[in-house]
């Protein structure tokens, strides 16, 4: 890849690291406009006042996580230079925002007063492509619930197979619930069911995952509110850790002992995992009564 293109996702990463949040592709606007060159001429507003305001000191070394959107613009990106037979560069990015139309983006560019026909124009004109180029096709969301985008609401779900949740929150045994692990126990077999009942109903994945994002967080409010000392509230906004940058691959004797402890390790994962799959198992035995009469989708 050009090494430009990866200098401004560096940049936006850490524009985002800087307040906090997670890149965005204002951020790669942002990091577009300065970066020098026609691409920031273009994004230079006609005051001369920078495009994105953002703490300039202290950068952070590590840049912020990416947010969905800024992975669809990404992979549109790197899209179109492989269709073009090139390798992604910053002018790749620069049209992929342009034609993402993200309403935040959008705005910042209409603040800063700057012409979004005027700037395709010359996005075209940097990348050395008809003036006619149709909009660059985008590729699918994630689905809804998953990263940083957020569940379709309650009202938009299934009404069946939201409603066969709901019977399951009000007989929820909450009773049964003496420690922490029974609570990681009850969590996997509500999982499990509401993606059994979103099988059954054939939804798409925006309903699958928007279904179980509401339905745990309904459980988890439930029984932090039942059982306080076992279960800590955790909001439904899901929480992501900052990227790291790698600076290079291990050194050889690092990498055969990292082989050597992965084979060790791997003995204590599998036997976690025998214990975790037993303990769910004998959860869901002593909790069958407590599901009687359930709804047949």
């Amino acid at each position: 890849m050009n090494s430009a293109y990866h200098q401004v996702l560096h940049r936006a990463f850490r524009i985002a690291g800087a307040s906090g949040e997670l890149c965005r592709p204002v951020h790669l606007l942002g990091a577009l406009a300065e970066g020098g060159g026609p691409i920031s001429e273009a994004l230079t507003p006609a005051g001369g006042d920078p495009l994105l305001q953002h703490p300039v000191s202290p950068m952070p070394d590590r840049g912020g996580g990416a947010s969905y959107l800024v992975m669809q613009t990404q992979q549109a990106a790197r899209h179109l230079a492989s269709e073009r037979g090139e390798a992604p560069a910053p002018e790749h990015l620069f049209l992929a925002v342009i034609d993402q139309d993200e309403p935040e983006a959008v705005a910042s560019l209409t603040h800063a007063g700057l012409d979004l026909g005027a700037l395709r124009s010359a996005a075209l004109d940097i990348l050395g492509a008809p003036a006619d180029l149709p909009p660059i096709p985008m590729p699918e969301l994630v689905p809804a619930g998953t990263m940083d985008r957020l569940p379709l609401p309650v009202g938009q779900l299934d009404p069946a197979a939201w409603a066969a949740l709901c019977w399951r929150q009000e007989r929820l045994p909450l009773r049964r619930l003496q420690r922490r692990s029974h609570y990681e126990a009850l969590r996997h077999l509500e999982s499990q069911a509401s993606q059994r009942i979103a099988t059954r109903r054939g939804l798409d994945d925006d309903q699958r995952y928007s279904l179980a994002r509401h339905h745990l967080d309904r459980v988890e409010r439930l029984a932090a509110h039942a059982k306080p000392d076992l279960v800590e509230r955790r909001s439904l906004q899901p929480r992501f850790p900052i990227a790291t940058m790698v600076s290079g691959p291990p050194h050889p004797w690092r990498r055969r002992r990292r082989q050597w402890l992965g084979f060790t390790v791997g003995w204590g994962t599998w036997f976690s995992n025998r214990r975790v799959g037993l303990r769910d198992r004998w959860f869901r035995v002593l909790t069958a009564l407590d599901y009687r009469g359930a709804p047949q989708l």
